[in-house]
């Protein structure tokens, strides 16, 4: 019984510990209105699709991706779906309904794709973010999400 107790407290330390390197590494990026389709994140250089699109239509993850990789907005093309880390940094923890930062207009405060896979697929789930309240889920890749697209530089 002890050692149970022992590896399920060092697994939620763990957690902790990746939950608080998140937030430290990933917070509070600097946004601004590249256009009235893409939000721009001059800290880490990232581009952020905000279009209709974004809280209005929902796809699976091979859609996603798909979806992702033939986005064309304002010219730019090789947009892809973000990891965990990088959807993780437009999530404001200081806000609760929708849980993201103020310059995003198109948004839904329900859950959306990141790229990043549990068990590297084997289970055919992957991870997602719900925008109500920023909170990391593990969701079938069959399911059907919002998709908000990432251009990195």
């Amino acid at each position: 019984w002890s050692s149970d107790v022992c590896s399920s407290d060092l697994a939620m330390k763990k957690l902790i510990v990746l939950c608080c390197t998140l937030f430290t590494i990933y917070a509070n990026g600097d946004f601004i209105n590249k256009s009235k389709s893409i939000i721009q994140d001059n800290k880490r250089n990232f581009l952020w699709q905000d279009t209709k699109e974004v809280k209005t239509i929902k796809r699976d993850f091979t859609e996603a991706v798909s979806y992702c990789k033939d986005l064309e907005l304002d010219g730019i093309k090789g947009w892809e779906l973000p990891n965990l880390k990088q959807l993780f940094t437009i999530v404001n923890t200081k806000k609760y309904n929708p849980a993201i930062y103020e310059e995003f207009k198109n948004i839904n405060p329900d859950t959306y794709w990141t790229s990043k896979l549990f068990s590297r697929g084997a289970s055919n789930d992957a991870y997602t973010i719900t925008f109500k309240t920023g909170s990391l889920y593990r969701r079938n890749m069959n399911d059907k999400f919002f998709v908000r697209c990432i251009k990195t530089k």
